[in-house]
């Protein structure tokens, strides 16, 4: 939703078109063996050349693409590592994922980052060929050489051999839980590549201080395989304690905060270290979004150890988090001052869940529904991304963009959504227990495996999570008060096409509607969700996937798998070709005449438009009207004609379907006049129009009605862009 579709974009489709021929191909040869596999020597010489060139960045400012090209989908291995049978390279056959089996290679090159990690690796046999991983830690979050530097010896669970984008063959892992790292000391590492360095006879303490060192160096994930190796040696209660608290920092380190409390609840207890326990384990517990829960270990820290000072404050924090999760109760003006000062802008916030709850929607599947009855501009929902991938557009011509190919889908997307993938499935990955969140969203047809763990390893299939992001992801601006307020739109309906983007598990339930009952409004990696009319108790809440109108509606119908049937789209199906053809005439007329046709020409152009309406707008908004009508309002408030101003303003109002009393000019020039809305109608942010009849109302003496013009404005705001703090800004 609101993301850049390159699926019909001429520059990428024949991109499009030339991956799914490499995969006609590639698919030709399923089962084959390869006819020529390149010697050790070349495979080398090549990788390097091609790390050294990589190190060359481009300088001329331009933007340039990545490109990245998801293969056909395959689940995930489930098998044990105990039921799988040993492969070496030369028993590998093309396009095939081998299934049961294992094979385990040594990386013999510096690896080098792509869209994926690429380097080339050998069998025992000293058989070579290229292996791609992909979804793996970026850079700043753990360095290439810790996930497999030169001389790192893995396993591949169901090894997948593919032809490469040279017509050469590579090994692929594209699900976290298919490679396996080994330490050189592990029994399943051929003996001729075992290093008699990791061998029985270090102790628990060895190993312990082996991983401070790895710490003391932020290597962190090199610091947890020391930590866990100390605790196979026998360490005594103490050391056992020790290690279980330093591998838990390291944890946290790398937020994998489940585990981090698993190994503070599971150290043993004692006298010693009793505030460092404490104190990691309100840091995991706050990464895990338990704010109660944290507050009250922060207070016993408190009470038990009033030396430590900075308590004082990160328990003021917490209960700041708290009144969020809890009741709502958000400092929006920080919240955006945050987020315009943060890179990436994500926040410390906590989720929000209002009266909603999730329940079924007939031949929709499952939707939001609210709990009570709501006032427009109630705040709903404001939850915290489960994962965000922010491209700063600022700064668009120093940073790369992806462009993401399914072709197995006929799908091209332009921007974060290749990251997303990968940060969502390293989420799971480390914090397994959030799956469900996750996995239980919409993936239309596709089947994942039922096996969650296997060996104590979280099953990951990114494929599924691809299918779940391309169908639940929004596009997001860093703010919706900038994308919404910046100048140039005098208009309503905001253009939406964004490369930043993320994933909201619990606003994805609210199904489509063109008769939308909620906005969404993003303040960094937050989205707010608010009621833009009043709701009832047990009300479905619906907004747009699209804008209504938009050209492609066919595309976004079959892109989702619905047929939307609001009261706008069955009476566009009811209504002639011919007389759609004319309404967009029209429409397309006055947005190229712009500021220079006159007024009583949009006024002639604007009544011929009516008639191509079946129904009233209290029955079916005429959401195509709504900007055009607009315009003309500020047109004439420009122009110091003030009654003309509110009598098309309030017409763009009802456009959408609103049924207002009370507003209308005989009332202008009283002190006593009040404006009732009898029926909510679409909002297309439409605190604008507001704005102009309340400055109309103004200029013509009724300050009542100006006053409560602009509180429905201040409604609409608070609803369009997720807070009303900014809206006198």
């Amino acid at each position: 939703m609101d993301i850049d579709d390159g699926s019909s974009m001429p520059e990428f489709i024949e991109t499009l078109q030339r991956q799914k021929e490499n995969l006609r191909r590639a698919q030709a040869k399923r089962g084959q063996k390869p006819e020529f596999m390149a010697p050790r020597a070349l495979i080398v010489a090549k990788l390097r050349l091609q790390s050294m060139a990589q190190r060359q960045k481009p300088s001329n400012g331009q933007c340039y693409f990545n490109t990245s090209f998801l293969p056909a989908a395959y689940p995930p291995s489930t098998g044990s590592l105990d039921e799988l049978k040993k492969m070496i390279i030369k028993d590998l056959h093309m396009e095939l994922h081998h299934e049961g089996a294992f094979l385990v290679v040594k990386s013999i090159t510096p690896p080098t980052r792509l869209t994926g990690i690429l380097t080339a690796v050998e069998d025992e046999n000293q058989d070579a060929v290229t292996l791609q991983l992909y979804n793996q830690e970026k850079e700043t979050e753990r360095p290439v050489d810790d996930i497999i530097g030169e001389g790192t010896v893995v396993m591949l669970k169901n090894p997948y051999l593919k032809t490469t984008s040279d017509g050469s063959y590579g090994l692929r892992v594209d699900h976290l839980s298919d490679i396996v790292r080994l330490e050189r000391h592990d029994e399943r590492v051929p003996s001729k590549w075992r290093i008699s360095l990791y061998d029985d006879s270090k102790n628990a303490l060895f190993w312990k201080n082996l991983g401070n060192q790895f710490f003391g160096n932020a290597q962190y994930r090199a610091a947890i395989e020391r930590y866990t190796e100390a605790l196979k040696h026998g360490p005594t209660e103490d050391e056992e304690r020790v290690i279980k608290l330093n591998r838990s920092m390291a944890f946290l380190k790398t937020q994998q905060f489940e585990a981090a409390l698993s190994d503070i609840e599971s150290a043993p207890d004692g006298p010693n270290l009793v505030e460092k326990a404490l104190d990691r384990k309100a840091q995991a517990l706050y990464g895990l979004g338990k704010y109660r829960e944290c507050s009250h270990v922060l207070k016993e820290m408190s009470q038990n150890f009033a030396g430590n000072t900075s308590l004082h404050q990160r328990l003021a924090r917490t209960i700041e988090r708290v009144k969020e999760q809890e009741r709502g109760l958000y400092d929006f003006a920080r919240m955006q001052r945050e987020a315009s000062s943060q890179r990436p802008p994500h926040l410390d916030f906590a989720t929000y869940i209002g009266p909603v709850e999730i329940g079924l929607s007939g031949s929709k599947g499952r939707g939001l529904f609210t709990t009570r009855a709501v006032k427009a501009g109630d705040l709903l929902l404001c939850e915290k991304a489960f994962a965000h991938a922010f491209v700063d557009t600022e700064g668009i011509h120093s940073q790369d963009l992806t462009v993401l190919i399914d072709a197995e889908r006929d799908r091209i997307t332009v921007g974060g959504q290749a990251e997303l993938i990968r940060l969502v499935a390293q989420k799971l990955y480390h914090n397994p227990s959030m799956a469900a969140a996750v996995t239980g969203l919409h993936h239309g047809s596709y089947q994942p495996v039922d096996v969650t763990e296997v060996d104590g390893i979280p099953i990951v299939d990114t494929f599924l999570i691809s299918r779940i992001i391309s169908l639940n992801c929004f596009g997001c601006p860093l703010t919706s008060l900038d994308s919404k307020t910046r100048g140039g739109n005098q208009g309503g309906i905001d253009e939406k096409i964004h490369h930043s983007c993320g994933l909201w598990p619990v606003a994805s339930y609210i199904n489509h509607s063109c008769d939308r009952n909620v906005t969404r409004a993003f303040i960094g990696d937050f989205m707010i969700v608010r009621a833009t009319r009043d709701l009832d108790s047990g009300t479905e809440l619906k907004w747009w996937y699209y804008e209504p109108g938009q050209d492609d509606k066919k595309g976004a119908h079959n892109h989702w798998g619905f047929q939307c049937d609001c009261a706008i789209c069955t009476d566009d199906q009811a209504t002639s070709p011919q007389m759609l053809a004319e309404r967009k005439r029209l429409q397309g007329a006055l947005k190229a005449q712009g500021n220079s046709v006159r007024a009583g020409k949009i006024e002639s152009m604007l009544a011929k438009m009516k008639l191509t309406y079946r129904k009233p707008a209290s029955e079916v908004p005429r959401l195509d009207m709504y900007n055009l009508q607009v315009r003309l309002a500020i047109r004439y408030l420009d122009a110091n004609q003030p009654t003309r101003a509110v009598e098309r303003g309030l017409e763009a109002l009802g456009s959408l379907g609103f049924v207002i009393e009370g507003a209308t000019m005989p009332k202008c020039g009283t002190s006593n006049g009040t404006i009732l809305i009898k029926q909510w109608g679409v909002d297309c942010d439409i605190f604008k129009c507001w704005r102009v009849l309340s400055n109309a109302y103004s200029m013509l003496g009724a300050l009542d009605l100006a006053s409560q013009a602009e509180n429905f404005g201040r409604i609409s705001y608070k609803a369009c862009i997720g807070e009303d703090a900014s809206f006198n800004r």
